[in-house]
């Protein structure tokens, strides 16, 4: 969701510029039709990440979890994204609640269990 001063992309594109995401919720950025696929291997995640992505992950402790994981440099980027027809993003999803307030290390981040999931807004 574009707003104001908020640093976020345009909103309105062709789907031949579809945009490949990464996040660390599973959110819905505009009404529409959705399609969450998962849980994916941690390999299917890695080739994703192969074929580029941009990230929207805010935190640097859990860019540097993510770089590592996925093997490709995840830069730390607190955008708001607004996800268009034909995009998709691959997203991490911590399983467990943190507790309010709680920011972990890279380190800390690996024990928290995690699945990964491809959303693509279709419609």
């Amino acid at each position: 969701m574009s707003t104001g001063s908020n640093p976020s992309f345009p909103s309105s594109h062709s789907p031949s510029e579809a945009r490949r995401w990464l996040i660390n919720s599973p959110i819905l950025t505009a009404w529409g039709l959705w399609r969450f696929v998962g849980p994916l291997s941690l390999e299917e995640a890695r080739q994703w990440a192969a074929q580029g992505f941009e990230s929207a992950i805010g935190h640097a402790s859990t860019a540097e979890w993510l770089s590592q994981l996925l093997g490709h440099n995840v830069p730390t980027r607190r955008i708001t994204i607004s996800m268009n027809m034909g995009d998709e993003a691959l997203v991490v999803r911590l399983l467990r609640r943190l507790p309010e307030g709680s920011v972990l290390t890279a380190h800390e981040l690996r024990t928290v269990p995690y699945e990964l999931g491809l959303l693509r807004r279709i419609e």
